[in-house]
């Protein structure tokens, strides 16, 4: 009778462990297969810096989301490991965290390429800024520029180079 009524709490037990474990898994895979199809679409290319820090913002979202979705992955593993048999669960646990690994992969790739991509623009725009501020701010009361070729020269150069530089993160995308 003891016997019995042990096996009778381990099966309570299992049952309980297994809904908590179907119940992560059924959150989890819907994500991940939304997931693996957005990060085989690629990002879009921004045309201007708004749409950069958009998509950054976007992106970082994505990494977030990644890291949330292993934590419901992991509780699910959590309550899987705590039943009496969980070959099968840990099979299929396994096969979801590869697939996870290589989405969130993927958006650590995405962040850093698009905040490289933000910061080029902002020096970019932040250069051109300073620029206009210096060629505006160095007219005499006659309209005639007083600054010197050189720095004029210089910072085309670096403005040139930024934008190339831009131009390159862009199409990496």
């Amino acid at each position: 009778m003891v016997k019995t009524c042990q096996e009778c709490n381990n099966y309570s037990e299992d049952v309980k462990y297994w809904a908590e474990y179907k119940t992560g898994i059924k959150e989890f895979i819907p994500w991940i297969e939304q997931a693996e199809k957005a990060s085989k679409g690629g990002l879009t290319k921004p045309l201007n810096l708004s749409e950069s820090e958009s998509l950054f913002c976007e992106v970082s979202g994505f990494a977030s989301s990644c890291l949330a979705h292993l934590k419901l992955l992991e509780a699910a593993e959590a309550a899987a490991k705590k039943m009496t048999t969980h070959r099968d669960s840990d099979s299929e646990v396994e096969a979801l965290k590869l697939r996870h690994s290589k989405v969130k992969l993927v958006a650590d790739e995405w962040v850093s390429k698009v905040d490289t991509l933000v910061k080029e623009w902002k020096l970019l725009d932040n250069t051109v800024t300073e620029l206009n501020n210096w060629v505006a701010k160095d007219r005499t009361e006659d309209g005639e520029n007083q600054f010197s070729l050189e720095k004029m020269e210089s910072t085309l150069g670096e403005l040139k180079n930024i934008f190339k530089l831009k131009e390159k993160l862009v199409d990496n995308l």
